[in-house]
Formats: structure tokens, sequence, C-alpha cells
């Protein structure tokens, strides 16, 4: 049996080769260290603030793999907003924002470098972004509402409801956008080229290794696509595509749906799959071009 050392040695190694990755693209500021002997590593961070006009600006710090977002919180102020820094500190909070429009909040303990370096892992990339939790662009929570149980919307009430999402979902997406447009891609940035037209392009590749992968096993049957619905995670997202093998388990879906919906940090034993058994049609059967379907 191997021996914690041992298991940890690997663990460097695996490591060091994911931090080997990452630095291939980027630019010798934000190359990441080495990690010693308790797998700490070092990198410099780009940080993106939005003060209280909307107004944003950037820094960059040196942080390490140990530092939480507390810590990280308490430097940022520094940098950021020294004025206040003898005065009652107002809650301020790390978010994580992609190109797209998905946008989390980091937990106090979360460790930013980490989180950035799975970021490379996952075949994504995004921008943190520092700001007040009680401005207007605060991000709104996430509640799943019963759709059994719930009273039934009158006309008006439906349509008030409706507008309200749309105005925080487009509030959400201009917050995103502010953030790439009003600083875009620069030399000044961590990767050498455009970080989303990498991602793209190693995404599809992903995607084209699995096709080869079917056609090699040589059968129709070794895989396809399946349509998950997700609506109780995102209502205006009713369903994603995932690329499955025969050979693929109900809790691997489950992790690809959540990673697809931008749910990674949830916990895939809280979710499970459904299988929803539609009455066929009057008069028929379902057409066989239907794409299977399922539900989480």
């Amino acid at each position: 049996m191997a021996s914690e050392r041992e298991l940890k040695a690997v663990e460097r190694i695996n490591l060091r080769n994911t931090i080997n990755q990452w630095n291939a693209n980027r630019l010798d500021l934000f190359e990441l260290s080495e990690p010693n002997e308790d797998l700490e590593f070092h990198g410099v961070m780009r940080f993106y603030f939005q003060d209280a006009d909307q107004k944003v600006v950037t820094k960059c710090i040196r942080v390490s793999s140990t530092a939480t977002v507390n810590d990280v919180v308490g430097t940022l102020i520094e940098k950021f907003r020294p004025d206040i820094r003898m005065l009652s500190v107002p809650d301020y909070a790390l978010y994580e924002i992609h190109e797209n429009g998905e946008e989390r909040k980091l937990g106090p303990d979360e460790r930013p470098l980490l989180v950035q370096l799975n970021w490379h892992q996952d075949d994504r990339e995004g921008r943190f972004l520092f700001r007040r939790m009680d401005h207007k662009s605060r991000l709104p929570t996430l509640k799943v509402e019963s759709l059994r149980f719930g009273r039934k919307l009158s006309r008006r009430e439906h349509k008030k409801k409706k507008n309200k999402e749309a105005a925080q979902t487009e509030e959400k997406d201009g917050i995103a956008e502010k953030l790439y447009t009003e600083l875009p891609e620069t030399s000044f940035t961590r990767s050498i080229s455009n970080p989303e037209a990498v991602m793209r392009r190693r995404r599809q590749q992903k995607l084209e290794r699995k096709l080869q992968q079917f056609r090699q096993e040589g059968s129709p049957e070794a895989g396809g696509t399946l349509r998950i619905f997700g609506e109780s995670l995102n209502r205006d997202v009713p369903y994603k595509t995932l690329l499955l093998s025969t050979t693929d388990t109900a809790a691997h879906v489950v992790r690809e749906i959540l990673a697809k919906y931008g749910l990674e940090q949830e916990e895939p034993q809280h979710y499970c799959l459904v299988q929803v058994l539609v009455p066929p049609p009057p008069g028929g059967l379902p057409s066989p071009q239907d794409p299977p379907t399922g539900g989480l």
C-alpha cells in the first residue's frame, strides 16, 4: 500500500503538469511557480474592481495557493480603496465572471488561485471582479420555486414577474458585458492569445476526440447525443444536449449537466436524473427521429 508520502509525491507531479500546461499559454508575468513539498505555489493574478459609479479598474497582485478569499479581499481593499482602511469597512465580495455572462460569488474560504487553475482544467476562462455587496449590481440569489404547489399567478402578476426576471437578466448580462468591453483583452492579460477562443478550440477538440472514440468502437450504439431538461436549474435555458457513450453512468451525466449550466460548485449527490415518460401523441407513436430526453 502506498504511503502518504508517495501519494503526495504523485499529487505534486500531477499538479506540476497542470501548472506547466497553464504556463504554456501565459505571459511570463502570469506564470505560476513550481509547487513545493506542501503543494503550495504562487502566481500573479489580475483583479477588476467595480466602483460605485460602475467604473471598472484593474490591479495585479501576487497570490499564494493557500490564500483564501478573505485573505485576498483584505489586500484588495488596501489596493483599490486605501481611504477606507481606517473607517467602517463595508461588505466586499469576489466574483468570477465569464464572457458568456455566467457569474458566481466565491465563498470566503475558497482559494482564488486554485479556482483560476481549475478554469484551465475545465477548458474555461474568466475574470475576477471585486465589488461591494450592497451595490445595485449585487447578484440576485438563486430561487428554485415549486411549480407544483405554488399558487397560479394572474395574468397581471405573471407579466410583472416576467418583466422583473428580464430586468435582472439584463442587469446580470450587462455586468459581464461591461467588464469585457470596457477592459478588453490587451497585451497586459494572462493569455498570449484570446483566452475564450483558446477554450472554444479545446472544447471542439475534446468533442472531436469523443466522436473519434465512438467511431473506433465500430457501432452506432457506442454513443450519441442526449437532451437533458434542466428548467429547475435555469428557466431561461430549458435543456442542454450532451454527447455521451452507452457506458456513461447517471452520476457522470449529472456532473456534466451541472457543468453545462455553470454549477460546477454544486454537490452532484444533491441532484438526480429522472426519466420522464411522455404519452404518445393522439393517433400514433412519437417519431423515431425525436431525440431521447431526460430531466434533472
